[in-house]
């Protein structure tokens, strides 16, 4: 009589994703994030010379962008902290849907008021309201993005995985001109449909080819990831002073350019986006290859940033010619390429799995505050001159690096369990 061979043990313990896998799951996911990144410039180049032609003052157009960015440094964490409780795919869909959502009513909005459909409060609260969508459920992407790439990497490669997010964000930014510039030549319009449809599609290519190995599970105790959390507490100031360092060149290098060099309002724009193209690159290329291929660690990033930055709006204050404001802009730029991913991987790295989702959630809303609180100190330094906002942030850039050199918690964020 044949013997039955014993039952093999069972274990129900989740099994690592192939290499392979991993790596298509998490190309495909910075592939929408690209998208993201596409969508917020397209708005930032689309909105001002159509909100002229609605008749909207420029501090309405500047409530429309930090109305939805309070909102997204309100609620990142809330969605971050869904994700580690529920998974991070559906949270993942649910923000690129909102996405799609806010873009294609945002641009239906405006679309009403160019045509005379509508006008005064009710079209100013209409566009308001289809934007903050964005900043609502928008918000929920990036948090559960950061968590699906914590979830699969180690703690030694957390730093490359969390530049690969910024960069993926950031390359979106630089291309989002472009689209817009082509679907533009089809009406003012069209690049916020195009970019909306191009969200929408995502939405459909994650559902049915993102892998999610770990299915969602309740837990028996909530996370209790909070604000004051001592774990992340340096991070999240570190995040939250370079947010404003980093918010006040994209907010002002424009009319800078036009006060500092004399520039003729019609030109500025041209040579605006020359200088802030250069930070981009430069951005990408410390996340991309310095980061990557030579995984520094975070502690060693958060204290070169800051001195970078200090630099670059040092020589922004002391020139008064194209070339050297143009290299204090890459100078600036290349540091906040290595901050966003020092900071991120820190916090990262400073909680456990179960906890992935709701540190992303804090330190997206940390370095989205810049956008919240910057416009307010920054206009308002600009108004006494052009050069006391970068004065202003050249002494946060020294205070930054001092407290990074100082901090007990950044000098142990080496890439080890901190």
């Amino acid at each position: 009589m044949a013997i039955e061979p014993p039952p093999l043990p069972i274990d129900d313990a989740p099994r690592p994703a192939p290499q392979g896998d991993r790596r298509f799951a998490i190309a495909l996911l910075l592939t929408a994030v690209t998208c993201l990144g596409m969508g917020q410039t397209i708005v930032f180049a689309i909105l001002p010379p159509l909100a002229r032609s609605l008749g909207l003052a420029d501090f309405q157009v500047a409530f429309i962008f930090m109305l939805s960015a309070i909102f997204w440094v309100l609620l990142s964490p809330r969605w971050g902290r869904l994700s580690d409780r529920l998974g991070r795919k559906p949270f993942i869909l649910i923000g690129l849907s909102g996405f799609a959502i806010s873009m294609m009513l945002f641009a239906s909005a405006i679309r009403s008021g160019l045509a005379g459909a509508m006008s005064g409060a009710a079209l100013y609260i209409l566009i308001v309201a289809t934007r903050s969508i964005y900043g609502v459920i928008g918000s929920a992407t990036p948090s559960a993005a950061q968590g699906y790439i914590a979830d699969r990497t180690t703690t030694k490669t957390r730093t490359a995985g969390m530049a690969g997010f910024s960069a993926a964000f950031g390359l979106g930014a630089m291309l989002g001109p472009g689209l817009g510039g082509a679907a533009a030549a089809i009406g003012p319009l069209a690049p916020l449909y195009a970019i909306g449809a191009l969200a929408g599609a995502m939405v459909i290519i994650l559902y049915f080819f993102l892998p999610e190995l770990t299915p969602p599970t309740e837990r028996t105790s909530p996370s209790h990831i909070r604000l004051s959390d001592k774990r992340l507490r340096p991070f999240l100031l570190f995040g939250t002073v370079f947010g404003i360092i980093n918010a006040v060149p994209i907010q002002t290098t424009a009319f800078y350019f036009i006060d500092v060099l004399g520039l003729d309002p019609k030109d500025a724009p041209q040579f605006a986006g020359i200088g802030l193209m250069a930070a981009s690159m430069a951005s990408l290329f410390s996340q991309l290859v310095l980061v990557q291929r030579f995984h520094i660690q975070p502690n060693i990033l958060m204290r070169a940033a800051p001195a970078l930055m200090l630099a670059g709006h040092l020589l922004i204050i002391f020139s008064n010619a194209f070339g050297p404001l143009v290299f204090g802009l890459f100078l600036s730029g290349f540091g906040a390429g290595m901050a966003i991913p020092g900071y991120s991987a820190a916090a990262s790295l400073a909680v456990g799995p179960e906890e992935q989702g709701g540190a992303a959630g804090l330190a997206n809303a940390a370095g989205a505050s810049g956008f919240v609180l910057a416009p307010i100190a920054a206009f308002s330094l600009y108004a006494i001159a052009p050069q006391a906002p970068y004065v202003m942030t050249a002494m946060m850039a020294a205070g930054l690096f001092v407290f990074a050199l100082r901090s007990r918690a950044i000098r142990a964020s080496g890439g080890g369990p901190i």
